[in-house]
């Protein structure tokens, strides 16, 4: 998978941002949270100078906000926020919600017919669709739940039987929140457990047989019969009675020798979380020139996210920063890309140095396109200067090639003498730092690289557990759905609460797209403009290419609107959940990466940033229909 930069963030750097606290998702949340306080007194003065009049309605305001300071907020019972949770929880059960869980094992079967198991990597595939499916289902019923409770109850005057009570606002609000999660988690626990024992059935097989196994140079080697379109080669070594097969589709067998007889078990590292140890990369050009970048080949270019770096760094837009692409370095030259990794220890890798591969190509010309392109590692000490012998390798492009460098090398050491090298006295410096240089070998063709796209891999975590951090992923989307629901229910009918919350879901998905406008705007004046000069230009039949025929005021008049509206466009968008970026978790969960604790704690602190803001906000919403009334 392809990371951006701020994915490499530590939790106290993308909280704190030292050097840069401006752009801290501390400092733009608090920001964020006094704004929306402002934003909803002052709904709120409106509805009530609407009824009682300017001054009238400004005490009645200010009444509110000392009761919630002095009585309701200290007030709040957990006792009767716990029992309205209760009461909110059996009222969605009523509603026969739990129909979506049989809803989502039908799909399944379904899906069964429709998944090809034959893909070239199965096991992306089903975990890709079943944290998809879930995501959807979960995040379309808690926005139905939400949305619709409060407005009907008010509407059927059921809610009269709750504020006649010694019941606050705030535990009202806080009790409908904790109900519908209460009930999403319900959900999403079966539906969690349903997709784990789908995937592990849809991914289960048995090779039943060897063929063509036969005795090379003291090992026996042969290849398994072909099921799902593959089959794996094998290797036992001279007496032994177990091997393991090839890598192929991401999966191996154990091959168990019995006699002339071979039983081949069940897969083996289908379902990974590799836990990555991340280098730091250079690129050189191909007069072996350090530059910031590789190569642009045309195919990629380093996308927008240019945003201005506001309150969406709660989730993690890459907002000021470019988003991370792949960049090439040419064949047959001395470009490359030198990755520089820390912590290389003999405890941390005590049998070899594991790798994983992820690597694009890209051929500047035809040729034999049946041969794969070629590249080469080299293992090299940052200070000294001595490096391995390259090692070749062949790109396997869109999977991921595990290789583990050996620990006993030929190579050339600090004094340029070519004699056995081991990488922990020659190749690692005091620092317990060591390089990995990658270069393409075949002239005009290009490899292309990323961050993410090197890196050592010292222990493996739990399937189990980084699915089930992924489904706690979606758990954070669901309470974040079910806190803006609530909120617009408490000033809105229940169809147009709805549709509130689904608009803020869909321009937070757009949030980054509104990044890339804004910057195409603040670097392209002379492309077409905005809105405002793209009406104008159409009108006039101008060419985006050419200055705005259009002098004077009015000319600073249409610049002014369109920044303006392009401003607002990404103040409104970056205060908003930026979903896709936690819906990223999926991403990690079937790419067999484990998902950084980091990431997960930044959602979790953002998730309850947003529903704090959001429980302020239905606060003084359902106060000012309290001072309506």
């Amino acid at each position: 998978m392809n990371l951006q930069p701020d994915d490499f963030w530590t939790f106290s750097q993308w909280l704190l941002r030292p050097g840069a606290f401006l752009e801290s998702a501390l400092l733009q949340g608090i920001v964020l949270v006094l704004l929306a306080i402002l934003l909803g007194l002052l709904v709120a003065y409106v509805i009530s100078a609407a009824h009682y009049g300017p001054g009238e309605g400004f005490y009645a305001v200010a009444r509110s906000i000392r009761d919630f300071l002095t009585v309701d907020l200290p007030g709040t019972s957990p006792r009767r926020i716990m029992a309205l949770a209760h009461l909110a929880f059996k009222e969605a059960i009523r509603r026969r919600i739990l129909f979506v869980i049989g809803l989502f094992v039908v799909i399944l079967l379904l899906a069964g017919w429709f998944l090809n198991p034959d893909s070239d990597d199965p096991a992306r595939l089903y975990i890709s669709f079943v944290l998809t499916a879930t995501n959807y289902l979960v995040l379309a019923l808690a926005l139905f739940i939400s949305a619709f409770s409060l407005p009907q109850d008010i509407e059927n005057r059921t809610i009269y039987t709750i504020v006649t009570k010694p019941v606050r606002a705030s535990e009202i609000v806080l009790g409908r929140m904790l109900g519908f999660v209460a009930v999403g988690t319900v959900m999403l626990v079966p539906m969690g457990l349903a997709s784990y024992i789908f995937v592990k059935r849809g991914l289960d097989h048995t090779h039943l047989e060897a063929v063509e196994a036969e005795q090379v140079n003291g090992q026996i080697v042969g290849e398994t019969d072909r099921v799902r379109n593959h089959s794996h080669e094998f290797t036992i070594e001279d007496g032994e009675t177990q091997g393991l097969t090839a890598i192929v589709r991401g999966h191996r067998h154990v091959v168990t020798r019995d006699g002339d007889k071979f039983t081949i078990g069940d897969p083996v590292g289908q379902l990974r979380a590799r836990i990555p140890s991340y280098g730091e990369i250079q690129f050189y050009d191909r007069s072996g020139e350090a530059k910031e970048e590789g190569i642009d080949v045309g195919a990629e270019r380093l996308a927008g996210g240019y945003g201005n770096a506001g309150i969406s760094r709660l989730i993690g837009v890459t907002g000021g920063t470019r988003k991370l692409e792949h960049s090439y370095v040419e064949g047959g030259t001395l470009g490359m890309a030198e990755f520089t990794f820390s912590n290389v220890t003999p405890k941390r890798y005590p049998d070899g140095i594991p790798i994983d591969l992820s690597v694009r190509a890209y051929r500047s010309y035809k040729g034999d396109i049946e041969s794969g392109i070629r590249g080469s590692l080299t293992m090299k000490n940052p200070d000294t200067g001595a490096e391995s012998n390259p090692i070749a390798f062949v790109v396997n492009e869109y999977q991921i090639d595990e290789r583990t460098l050996p620990l006993e090398i030929e190579g050339t050491d600090a004094n340029g003498e070519t004699r056995l090298l081991n990488v922990y006295d020659d190749l690692v410096n005091d620092d317990s730092q060591m390089q990995i240089l990658l270069r393409c070998l075949d002239r005009s063709q290009y490899l292309g690289v990323t961050k993410s796209g090197l890196y050592l891999r010292p222990a493996e975590s739990s399937f189990e557990w980084n699915l089930t951090k992924a489904y706690i992923s979606l758990w954070l989307q669901m309470t974040m759905i079910i806190a803006f629901g609530v909120m617009f229910s408490t000033f809105l009918s229940g169809p147009v609460a709805m549709v509130a919350t689904a608009v803020c879901v869909l321009m937070g998905f757009s949030a980054e797209s509104i990044y890339d406008t804004r910057h195409f705007i603040d670097t392209n004046v002379s492309r077409g403009g905005g809105p405002i000069e793209s009406l104008v230009r159409l009108v006039k039949q101008d060419a985006m290419t050419t200055q705005l025929d259009v002098e004077g005021v009015a000319n600073t008049l249409i610049k002014s609107a369109d920044a303006m509206i392009v401003y607002t466009m990404d103040a409104v968008a970056t205060a908003l959940p930026n979903l896709p970026r936690m819906m990223a978790t999926a991403e990690y969960a079937a790419s067999g990466i484990d998902i950084f604790g980091a990431v997960l704690a930044r959602h979790c602190v953002a998730t309850l940033g947003y529903c704090i803001l959001a429980f302020l906000i239905s606060y003084f919403f359902l106060k000012s229909r309290e001072i309506a009334a």
